[in-house]
């Protein structure tokens, strides 16, 4: 037998051998992309399962509804909110929900009206709260101030409250009575960049700029915010003045005596069941 001979058998034997572990290896190849297959729609069934048991539970099904609505899904919470409630009835806790969602999707009108539903419940600082920030965007800022208040009055500590409490005063050009709400959202929650903003927007508009300054700078706010900042002071500022120039002479605080008076107006018309 020649080498050349020896050579040929030799690499026959090997491409036979390497032919061989590569069909040894398909079969196990295939089963492991079966029991893969397999895991993964066991996993999917599992999941739907677990789903399917969340939607079932009433108090896990209504955090699912409020963690929608805290990512911007108010839309979605809408029809969430539908289901529940022919599930399992109606609640104040989804009541408030709803009036949110409605609220978040610019549907003032049935806001106020789920809001106002709610106002002899065991939520009405939120309702009060709610009707608070519609009539804001709606501009009417010294009616946000007043349903605001008693909002803090039911939630003294809630330092959302209080911010928002704060920015319709200063809107409505009631820049000194807006201090205390905004500090004191500041000290309950000092690092919420939303009462950063507004503690920095009175700062300004009241001459403190130094102070302001120093707290965007301890907040490393970045420049876009600031700008955006100064210009809500500016704001603010000018509302101040408008509000100064308005006012009659002989009444050192025009605008607590018209807050009151927009207070009981809303009261009087709530008593005799009419909408403000």
């Amino acid at each position: 037998m020649t080498i050349a001979t020896c050579r040929m058998q030799a690499l026959a034997l090997a491409t036979a051998t390497a032919l061989l572990a590569g069909c040894a290896s398909t079969p196990n190849s295939a089963e492991a992309m079966a029991r893969q297959t397999e895991a993964q729609i066991e996993l999917a069934k599992r999941q739907e399962k677990e789903a399917r048991a969340e939607f079932n539970d009433q108090n896990v099904y209504l955090g699912l509804i409020g963690k929608m609505q805290q990512e911007g899904m108010y839309y979605a919470s809408l029809a969430h909110i539908d289901a529940f409630q022919q599930r399992f009835g109606s609640n104040t806790a989804l009541q408030v929900l709803r009036a949110d969602a409605l609220r978040e999707t610019e549907q003032d009108d049935a806001a106020l009206q789920a809001y106002r539903a709610l106002l002899d419940t065991d939520r009405a600082a939120r309702a009060r709260h709610g009707i608070g920030l519609v009539m804001g965007r709606q501009g009417d800022f010294m009616r946000a101030a007043v349903e605001l208040r008693q909002a803090a009055v039911l939630e003294p500590v809630n330092a959302q409250v209080a911010n928002d409490l704060g920015y319709a005063l200063m809107r409505g050009g009631a820049l000194q009575e807006a201090r205390v709400p905004v500090l004191q959202a500041l000290e309950l929650d000092a690092n919420n960049p939303r009462v950063i903003s507004n503690a920095v927007v009175w700062m300004l508009a009241s001459g403190k700029r130094s102070e302001a300054n120093a707290m965007m700078q301890r907040a490393a706010m970045p420049e876009p915010t600031r700008a955006a900042v100064r210009k809500e002071a500016e704001r603010v500022a000018r509302a101040a003045q408008m509000r100064d120039k308005a006012a009659p002479r002989g009444n050192p605080n025009p605008t607590a005596a018209a807050t009151q008076a927009v207070a009981l107006n809303a009261a009087n018309a709530g008593n005799a069941g009419a909408k403000p």
